[in-house]
C-alpha cells in the first residue's frame, strides 16, 4: 500500500498536460480539457482514498499491537491466575486430606469413647447390683450381729468372771477337778464344741458330785454360744426343771428364754422373761423390752396377766 504514494505526483502532472487531439475546435478542446480533469480528479481521489487506507491500516496495526499486548499481559495474568488457583486447589484438596483424617480420628476416638461409656455403664450396671447385694448382705449381717450382740451383752459379766477366774484357781486335787478344769478351760478358750462334750462326759463320769448343776449350766451354755439354741434348751430346761434355787438358774433362765426366741416359740419365751421381771433379777430390762416386743407381735389375750414392769 505504501508504494502507492507516487500516485500523487502523476496526478499534479496530468493536470499540466494538454491533450494533443480528438474532436477539433473549440468544442474538442473542452471536451478535452475536460475529461483531463475528470482523468485528474479521478488519479488524486485515488490517490487519497489510499492514503486513508494506509491511515487506517497504519492504526489498525497500532490497535493490534496494543491488542496483542493486552492480550499477552491477560493471558499472562490469566496463566499466573490459574496457575495460583491450581495451587490454591491443591492446597484446598490438602486441606480437605487432613479435615478427612482428622475427622476419621475423631470418629475412631467418638467409637472408643461410645464404647467405653457402654463398658462404664455395664460396670456401673454391675457395681450398682454388687452394692445392692452387698448391702443386703450387709444389712442382714448387720442385724445378725445386733442380735449377737444383744445377747451377748447381758453374757459380758458372766464371761468377765470366767476370765477373772483363773484356771489356776480352780481346785485341782482329784481327777475330778482336773477333768472339769480342763472343760472349763475349752469354754473359755471359745471351744465351745468341745466344752460341751467335755461337761457331759464329766458330768456322766461324776454323777455325785456337787458341780453337777455347774456342769449342766456350762453345757447349755455352750450350746448357746454355738447358737445350736435346740440342744441348748435341753440342758437349760433340766437346770431349772431341778433346781429352781440354783445360783446359776436365773442367768439360765434367761438364756432358756432366750433360745426359746430364736427357736420361734415367743410366747413361750414370754412367760420366761416375766419370770426374770417379777423377780427382778439383773436381766429385768432386757426381759421388759423382748416382752414389749412380743406382745407387738403377739398380743396377750384377756386372761393371761400382765408382767409388772420393773421398779
Amino acid at each position: 500500500m505504501r508504494g502507492n504514494s507516487a500516485i500523487g505526483p502523476a496526478c499534479r502532472g496530468r493536470r499540466a498536460r494538454r491533450p494533443s487531439g480528438g474532436v477539433a475546435g473549440p468544442l474538442g478542446a473542452a471536451l478535452a480539457l475536460l475529461a483531463g480533469a475528470l482523468l485528474a480528479l479521478s488519479a488524486c481521489a485515488k490517490s487519497s482514498d489510499v492514503q486513508k487506507v494506509e491511515e487506517t491500516d497504519r492504526v489498525q496495526d497500532q490497535r493490534l499491537r496494543a491488542l496483542e499486548t493486552d492480550m499477552g499481559t491477560t493471558l499472562r495474568e490469566q496463566k499466573a491466575e490459574l496457575e495460583q488457583l491450581r495451587r490454591d486447589v491443591r492446597a484446598a484438596l490438602g486441606r480437605m486430606d487432613l479435615v478427612d483424617q482428622r475427622t476419621q480420628r475423631m470418629e475412631n476416638e467418638q467409637k472408643a469413647l461410645t464404647e467405653s461409656l457402654e463398658r462404664s455403664l455395664a460396670d456401673q450396671r454391675k457395681l450398682g447390683h454388687t452394692v445392692e447385694t452387698e448391702l443386703a448382705r450387709m444389712t442382714k449381717a448387720k442385724l445378725e450381729t445386733d442380735n449377737d450382740l444383744d445377747k451377748m451383752r447381758l453374757q459380758v459379766g458372766e464371761l468377765e468372771k470366767l476370765l477373772r477366774s483363773p484356771i489356776s484357781r480352780l481346785p485341782a486335787k482329784s481327777e475330778a477337778d482336773k477333768d472339769f478344769r480342763e472343760a472349763y478351760y475349752h469354754l473359755i478358750s471359745g471351744e465351745f464344741d468341745i466344752a460341751a462334750d467335755g461337761f457331759d462326759k464329766w458330768r456322766k463320769t461324776y454323777p455325785k458330785d456337787d458341780r453337777g448343776f455347774e456342769a449342766l449350766y456350762r453345757r447349755g451354755q455352750a450350746f448357746f454360744l454355738l447358737r445350736r439354741y435346740d440342744h441348748a434348751l435341753i440342758a437349760l430346761f433340766e437346770l431349772v426343771d431341778k433346781a429352781p434355787k440354783h445360783e446359776l438358774a436365773t442367768p439360765a433362765r434367761w438364756m432358756l428364754a432366750r433360745s426359746l426366741e430364736e427357736t420361734g416359740d415367743l410366747k413361750l419365751a414370754r412367760e420366761f422373761y416375766a419370770q426374770l421381771i417379777n423377780d427382778k433379777t439383773p436381766y429385768a430390762a432386757d426381759a421388759s423390752r423382748r416382752v414389749a416386743f412380743i406382745n407387738r407381735l403377739f398380743p396377750r389375750g384377756q386372761g393371761e396377766a400382765t408382767p409388772a414392769p420393773k421398779q
